[in-house]
Protein backbone atom coordinates (compact mmCIF):
# COMPACT_ATOMS: atom_id res chain seq x y z
CA UNK A 1 0.00 0.00 0.00
CA UNK A 2 0.92 3.81 -0.54
CA UNK A 3 1.44 6.44 1.74
CA UNK A 4 -1.05 8.26 -0.05
CA UNK A 5 -3.65 5.39 0.04
CA UNK A 6 -2.83 4.61 4.15
CA UNK A 7 -3.16 8.99 5.05
CA UNK A 8 -6.05 8.59 2.78
CA UNK A 9 -7.67 6.43 4.75
CA UNK A 10 -6.25 7.40 8.56
CA UNK A 11 -8.06 10.65 7.74
CA UNK A 12 -11.78 8.98 6.63
CA UNK A 13 -11.76 6.83 9.84
CA UNK A 14 -10.50 9.87 12.11
CA UNK A 15 -13.32 12.07 10.41
CA UNK A 16 -15.71 8.66 11.09
CA UNK A 17 -14.92 8.55 14.56
CA UNK A 18 -15.28 12.23 15.63
CA UNK A 19 -18.25 12.84 13.47
CA UNK A 20 -20.14 9.85 15.13
CA UNK A 21 -18.47 11.39 18.83
CA UNK A 22 -19.85 14.98 18.03
CA UNK A 23 -23.30 13.20 16.62
CA UNK A 24 -23.70 11.61 20.40
CA UNK A 25 -22.94 14.66 22.21
CA UNK A 26 -25.49 16.08 20.30
CA UNK A 27 -27.73 13.73 20.76
CA UNK A 28 -27.39 13.85 24.65
CA UNK A 29 -27.54 17.39 25.00
CA UNK A 30 -30.74 17.79 22.57
CA UNK A 31 -32.08 14.82 25.26
CA UNK A 32 -31.23 16.44 28.20
CA UNK A 33 -32.52 19.78 27.45
CA UNK A 34 -35.99 17.93 26.08
CA UNK A 35 -36.42 16.64 29.44
CA UNK A 36 -35.72 19.85 31.53
CA UNK A 37 -38.38 21.64 29.33
CA UNK A 38 -40.72 18.82 30.11
CA UNK A 39 -39.84 18.71 33.83
CA UNK A 40 -40.80 22.78 34.02
CA UNK A 41 -43.61 21.96 32.22
CA UNK A 42 -45.20 19.34 34.61
CA UNK A 43 -43.97 21.16 37.52
CA UNK A 44 -46.12 24.04 35.98
CA UNK A 45 -49.42 22.05 35.20
CA UNK A 46 -48.82 19.37 38.19
CA UNK A 47 -46.77 22.02 40.54
CA UNK A 48 -48.51 23.26 43.83
CA UNK A 49 -49.34 27.05 43.65
CA UNK A 50 -47.35 29.51 45.95
CA UNK A 51 -45.92 32.63 46.27
CA UNK A 52 -42.05 34.29 46.66
CA UNK A 53 -40.40 36.87 47.10
CA UNK A 54 -37.38 38.24 45.05
CA UNK A 55 -34.80 38.89 47.00
CA UNK A 56 -32.47 39.56 43.82
CA UNK A 57 -32.75 39.65 40.19
CA UNK A 58 -29.93 39.06 37.76
CA UNK A 59 -29.24 38.72 34.36
CA UNK A 60 -27.81 36.11 32.56
CA UNK A 61 -26.18 35.83 29.46
CA UNK A 62 -28.41 33.70 27.77
CA UNK A 63 -31.67 34.47 26.18
CA UNK A 64 -34.56 32.34 24.65
CA UNK A 65 -36.43 33.42 21.11
CA UNK A 66 -35.52 36.84 22.29
CA UNK A 67 -36.44 36.29 26.05
CA UNK A 68 -34.13 37.09 28.54
CA UNK A 69 -32.63 34.63 30.93
CA UNK A 70 -32.66 36.07 35.00
CA UNK A 71 -31.38 34.34 38.26
CA UNK A 72 -34.01 34.80 40.72
CA UNK A 73 -33.10 34.45 44.10
CA UNK A 74 -36.35 33.93 45.95
CA UNK A 75 -38.17 32.94 49.80
CA UNK A 76 -41.14 30.68 48.77
CA UNK A 77 -43.91 30.70 50.98
CA UNK A 78 -45.89 27.72 51.20
CA UNK A 79 -49.53 27.29 51.35
CA UNK A 80 -49.03 26.20 55.29
CA UNK A 81 -46.83 29.20 55.86
CA UNK A 82 -43.81 27.94 55.95
CA UNK A 83 -40.83 29.14 54.02
CA UNK A 84 -37.90 27.64 51.77
CA UNK A 85 -35.13 29.79 49.99
CA UNK A 86 -34.57 28.94 46.03
CA UNK A 87 -32.67 30.33 43.21
CA UNK A 88 -33.13 29.36 39.89
CA UNK A 89 -33.14 30.68 36.30
CA UNK A 90 -35.49 31.23 34.10
CA UNK A 91 -36.40 32.92 31.32
CA UNK A 92 -39.07 35.98 31.43
CA UNK A 93 -41.57 37.87 28.61
CA UNK A 94 -39.44 41.37 27.89
CA UNK A 95 -43.16 42.68 28.96
CA UNK A 96 -43.29 40.85 32.43
CA UNK A 97 -39.67 42.15 33.14
CA UNK A 98 -41.71 45.41 35.39
CA UNK A 99 -43.03 42.86 37.81
CA UNK A 100 -40.04 40.95 38.20
CA UNK A 101 -38.12 43.62 40.55
CA UNK A 102 -36.61 43.26 44.13
CA UNK A 103 -39.12 42.75 46.75
CA UNK A 104 -41.93 41.65 44.73
CA UNK A 105 -44.39 39.11 45.24
CA UNK A 106 -44.63 36.76 42.18
CA UNK A 107 -46.48 33.14 41.89
CA UNK A 108 -44.83 30.21 41.65
CA UNK A 109 -45.60 26.42 41.18
CA UNK A 110 -43.09 23.90 43.10
CA UNK A 111 -43.22 20.01 43.47
CA UNK A 112 -41.19 18.61 46.39
CA UNK A 113 -39.37 15.12 46.20
CA UNK A 114 -38.18 14.32 49.85
CA UNK A 115 -36.00 17.30 50.88
CA UNK A 116 -35.22 18.49 47.44
CA UNK A 117 -38.03 21.14 45.78
CA UNK A 118 -38.28 22.17 42.13
CA UNK A 119 -39.78 25.42 41.55
CA UNK A 120 -40.82 27.11 38.78
CA UNK A 121 -42.09 30.62 37.69
CA UNK A 122 -45.54 31.16 36.75
CA UNK A 123 -45.41 33.87 34.49
CA UNK A 124 -41.98 32.30 33.01
CA UNK A 125 -41.55 31.71 29.08
CA UNK A 126 -41.66 28.16 27.90
CA UNK A 127 -41.20 26.97 24.20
Amino acid sequence: MTTTLIITVAVIGFGLITGTITMIIIFKLLRNNKQKQHLRKSILMDGIPAEAVIHDITQTSSSMDGRPGVRLDLTVTQVDGRTFPTILETYIPVTHIPQFQKGNVIHVRYIANGNERKVEVEDAYLP
